[in-house]
């Protein structure tokens, strides 16, 4: 996990470079496979930016291997009219979105929702108990 951690993003490498090394570091914890889909990532984004949806995406690859349960996760970015699209899907457990406890909205998905709505995005949360989890996240670029 503390390579997780560790991944950061690299100033001249960008946003894909690093989350395929997270993906990659990632892989074989808890005998998880982790795959990065992209389209549309030809040019760079704003750093700040790039560094806030690497953070992003770390904190949910490290909630799959913390919780989870999943052998495979699926973490896809799409760039497509002037809009970015994260979308995060895991095989494991599931849980009911709408037991999470209002006041903490569980501590990493309410710090995850509230850089999002920094960027001006939206967070959408699929998951059922037994059938794993998606994390659709929409950011204006």
């Amino acid at each position: 996990m503390s390579h997780v951690k560790n991944a950061g993003v690299m100033a001249k490498d960008g946003l894909l470079p690093a989350v395929e090394r997270l993906s990659k570091n990632a892989s074989g914890i808890n005998n998880l496979k982790v795959e990065v889909q992209s389209f549309g990532l030809d040019q760079r984004l704003e750093n700040a930016l790039e560094i806030a949806i690497f953070r992003i995406i770390q904190e949910l690859v490290t909630n799959i291997i913390k919780h989870a349960k999943a052998t495979h996760a699926i973490v896809h970015l799409t760039n497509h009219d002037n809009k970015l699209n994260i979308m995060i899907e895991d095989n494991g457990v599931g849980f009911d979105p709408k037991q999470l406890p209002k006041t903490t909205k569980g501590m990493g998905l309410m710090s995850i929702d509230r850089r999002v709505e920094h960027w001006e995005g939206n967070l959408t949360i699929e998951s059922e108990l037994g059938n794993g989890t998606t994390i659709i996240i929409d950011i204006p670029v």
